[in-house]
């Protein structure tokens, strides 16, 4: 006796989004622009073919006779479903060219806990990623205790100016809040010294949480783990407690995140700022001054979550024309229409290998500029088309956007 299909919760879905299956016309212009699409040409990865698929399974759910009669291709349908679904950036480029402004990433992210709570998905390798954060509250499989050892390392090393305090000794207003990215990576680690020694220079009574940071465990979400809310409640109730008024982070995930995920579960009773953001605050005001210049052609990378899911493109675009002897240069796809990296979303898990053809893309459109240098100032991105511009072998040298903001004001 074969086992019986397992059904897709449809009460996962809001009666809008339900509603908004309809209002795509297939007219493809999600495909023209899909960053996925153009590495491989499988319409089936277009929003488009989604929805089409999901249209196709949720009414082969509906109770009646007429089901019956295609239960081998609704079987195929959902196959290729599971399959793209999952090869999919969230990067959130189809809701801006869509004539309809259907919101495609709520709809994929609310799917996706539909597919897991029916273990239809996520890919094994996804589903184990879920399992590793929730266990050791990182995706690096560290102990908590060492999520601050690059503050032992930049002392030692002379790359971290001063020791920051933590927020529960100092009761400082800001919280300087780095993520799992810039707290474990050794390779993109520089990031949480740059923007210690920044907030530093600048005057700025700050904290940093240390082995008690934890996860934002905003990858639960992309990738559909309902354990997300109960995850996110706890960590508002955490950030609450500490009496701050502002939070200022690294992480363009971890900015998404706690700013709007967050904002749907409780209140928060602080201001969340991307650190780029929060720079050029610093600029604006004269805490900061760039007097170092940097000589050359610089190109810059808009993150999604940064960019498309925040609207934030004038920010970092204004710290680096204020940095002395830089020229920016930008790149074809640019602002709303910047191309993806590939990294966001869990594709990086779900599928490596299209995660690595979509940074080396990305490579090729920061070469065409012309610039020697490329910025982002998401650590994810940056380890991303840090791996592209290995891959490619380019001459691009990339730079997290806090480094180029700390040579500019002379810290070395």
């Amino acid at each position: 006796m074969t086992e019986p299909q397992k059904t897709l919760p449809i009460e996962k879905l809001s009666p809008k989004q339900l509603m908004s299956l309809d209002a795509c016309i297939r007219c493809g212009e999600c495909q023209k622009w899909c960053p996925i699409y153009t590495l491989n040409s499988v319409e089936d990865v277009t929003p488009r073919a989604k929805i089409k698929h999901l249209k196709s399974i949720l009414r082969s759910q509906q109770p009646g006779f007429l089901r019956l009669f295609k239960p081998k291709a609704d079987l195929k349908v959902m196959e290729t479903f599971r399959r793209t679904l999952y090869d999919c950036s969230c990067c959130n480029q189809c809701h801006f060219v869509c004539p309809a402004k259907l919101d495609t990433v709520e709809l994929w992210e609310n799917t996706r806990e539909g597919m897991f709570i029916a273990e239809l998905g996520p890919v094994p390798e996804q589903r184990t990623y879920c399992e590793t954060l929730k266990q050791y509250g990182n995706p690096y499989k560290k102990e908590q205790s060492a999520r601050a050892d690059w503050v032992e390392s930049g002392l030692e090393k002379g790359t971290l100016l001063e020791k920051p305090e933590l927020i529960t000794d100092n009761l400082a207003g800001v919280l300087l809040f780095l993520g799992c990215t810039a707290s474990y990576d050794e390779k993109i680690n520089l990031v949480s010294q740059h923007a210690a020694n920044i907030m530093n220079r600048a005057g700025i009574d700050f904290g940093i949480l240390g082995p008690e940071e934890f996860c934002c465990f905003g990858k639960l979400r992309r990738i559909g783990d309902p354990d997300f809310t109960d995850k996110a409640r706890a960590n508002i109730e955490r950030l609450n407690n500490l009496g701050i008024d502002t939070l200022v982070t690294a992480c363009a995930g971890c900015y998404k995140t706690l700013r709007q995920d967050y904002n749907k579960i409780a209140q928060q009773n602080y201001k969340i700022y991307h650190l780029s953001e929060y720079i050029d605050i610093l600029l604006a005001e004269g805490r900061i001054r760039f007097e170092n210049p940097i000589r050359g052609k610089i190109t810059y990378h808009d993150p999604c979550l940064l960019g498309r899911h925040n609207g934030i493109y004038d920010q970092p675009r204004r710290i680096i024309q204020a940095i002395p002897g830089l020229e920016l240069i930008e790149m074809e796809r640019k602002r709303q229409y910047s191309r993806c990296c590939g990294v966001g979303g869990g594709l990086k898990m779900a599928n490596h290998p299209l995660q690595e053809e979509a940074s080396a893309y990305r490579i090729r459109d920061a070469e065409a500029t012309g610039a020697e240098y490329l910025t982002t100032p998401c650590p994810t991105c940056y380890s991303g088309l840090a791996g592209g511009i290995e891959k490619v072998e380019s001459p691009l040298k990339i730079y997290h956007l806090a480094e180029l903001a700390a040579k500019a004001m002379g810290i070395e």
